[in-house]
């Protein structure tokens, strides 16, 4: 959250993009910064004031809750990065679907594609958006996620899925002057049927800085190299909606509970000492520290009673209370977002086999899978305009893998991280082969050394190589008896 996050780029006032800017805009990029905040810093504990000076605990404790639950969420859901399989159309076929998928695989381990993913989910959990961009030049790939507070998009006025305009900035200098500070600025735009991108350089006062101009210049593509990634909604939404929110208020509440129970255990924490009957200059050299001893001599004006001494212990009775309320706060936050509470003690007694995790996450498995209906086709056009990049610019396939382009479909596989009883799973697919599916089926679901399935290609490979094999075994035995002399 640095400097740059308190000032609002002004060149996007004058921009000429038809998204509603000015103070409505910038608003809305305000309220996304604040979900960050909210995201890193945790909710509100509370505010002083000068009417209400106790309004406000002396002790501030932010528990992180929510980044922790929004990073669970994303773990859960792209932790372990999903599968992106080029397969031939079943109607036409191809040749070069494993050419295809070696190119796309090179350009997904080059750009650490498994990390950005991560980051990215997160991205589109927090702020309710992420555009996930594909840079194309003639060398080189780079994909990007950017998220919601640095990107302003435009759709087709009767289709909301298409693309129409792209406004990405960023702050490339921080500075209280803006004078000082840099703004990095590029729009993709369409225009007859072609994508064109211009880029430039500004300070904070939007004036241009000479030597980093690009305008309206022809990327060779046919279509926006992106698409934007909504976080749920509902029909025809452009905004998305943030998980934030879900648990604010909760997280609000659980800080501040924690925060005024500091305050009562530090106001409660040492006993109360007394003593009652003794001489007042008795008090002056009493001596509270361990195993000290003191002459504690008797008020002489009460007729020689004793004197006595004592504590008065706190005993903390709302403890109990205190913890049931944080628990049940916190399962709230919880099953806002779907996330399973598998501490320690909530654990036991739980058969914890594969089908038995699974139903524990299942609430966060349907969420994720309604995620997923977005992320799918956003990861499959990722990729079709990563393969369709080399066809615009051939000097890719030398610098990826070469590759005939054919008809192809682009299959995304999410891989959750959940234990699953797989073994079992792959047993019993085993023994429906020749009855219920064939050995094609089965290798491409279960072939591989890892086990995680093979390509249409790869499995007629690896047919053809199991039906040689059993030929030269069959060839072999039968030479085997020819050999043998057999005597009556």
């Amino acid at each position: 959250m640095g400097i740059f996050k308190n000032f609002f780029p002004l060149f996007l006032k004058d921009d000429g993009v038809s998204t509603p800017l000015g103070s409505e805009f910038e608003y809305k990029i305000q309220q996304i910064r604040r979900l960050y905040e909210l995201y890193y810093m945790g909710g509100d504990i509370g505010s002083r004031t000068d009417a209400d000076v106790e309004s406000m605990p002396d002790t501030v404790c932010r528990s992180k809750r929510i980044k922790r639950l929004i990073d669970k969420q994303a773990d859960f859901m792209v932790g372990n990065a999903p599968g992106l399989k080029v397969s031939c159309n079943d109607e036409v076929g191809c040749e070069n679907a494993g050419d295809m998928q070696k190119y796309l695989n090179a350009v997904l381990k080059a750009n650490n594609f498994s990390n950005k993913i991560i980051r990215g989910a997160r991205d589109c959990f927090i702020g309710g958006r992420v555009f996930l961009k594909v840079n194309v030049t003639p060398e080189k790939i780079n994909l990007a996620f950017i998220p919601a507070d640095n990107f302003i998009f435009e759709t087709k006025a009767d289709d909301v899925d298409v693309l129409e305009s792209v406004l990405i900035f960023y702050c490339t200098r921080e500075r209280e002057d803006r004078h000082e500070q840099r703004w990095w600025k590029q729009r993709y735009f369409m225009e007859d049927g072609k994508c064109y991108v211009s880029e430039g350089l500004y300070d904070g006062y939007a004036n241009e800085i000479e030597g980093y101009t690009v305008l309206h210049q022809y990327t060779g593509l046919s279509s926006i190299p992106g698409v934007v990634i909504l976080n749920e909604g509902l029909s025809g939404d452009t905004e998305g909606e943030s998980d934030v929110l879900l648990v604010a208020d909760e997280d609000s509440y659980y800080n501040e509970l924690r925060s005024r129970n500091g305050d009562t255990l530090k106001a409660n924490m040492n006993p109360l000492k007394y003593v009652i009957g003794a001489n007042r200059n008795t008090f002056k050299g009493l001596n509270t520290a361990p195993g000290a001893v003191n002459d504690i001599q008797p008020d002489p004006t009460l007729n020689g009673t004793l004197p006595s001494v004592g504590q008065l212990e706190n005993g903390f009775g709302f403890a109990s209370a205190y913890e049931q309320t944080l628990d049940n706060v916190s399962s709230e936050m919880m099953d806002n977002l779907g996330i399973p509470d598998v501490s320690l003690d909530k654990l036991s007694g739980v058969i914890t086999s594969g089908k038995g995790l699974k139903a524990l996450y299942w609430s966060l498995i349907c969420r994720c899978n309604g995620k997923w209906t977005t992320w799918k086709p956003a990861l499959e056009q990722m990729a079709r305009l990563i393969i369709d990049a080399a066809e615009v610019f051939p000097n890719l396939k030398s610098v990826y893998g070469n590759f005939k382009k054919e008809v192809y479909v682009v299959d995304v596989e999410p891989s959750y991280a959940l234990p699953d009883d797989t073994e079992t799973e792959r047993e019993n697919d085993l023994k429906e082969v020749g009855t219920a599916r064939s050995v094609k089926s089965y290798l491409m679901k279960w072939g591989g050394t890892d086990h995680n399935g093979l390509t249409d290609e790869q499995a007629d490979k690896e047919i053809e190589q199991m039906v040689r094999e059993k030929r030269m075994m069959e060839e072999s035995y039968e030479g085997n008896l020819n050999d043998l002399d057999l005597e009556d």
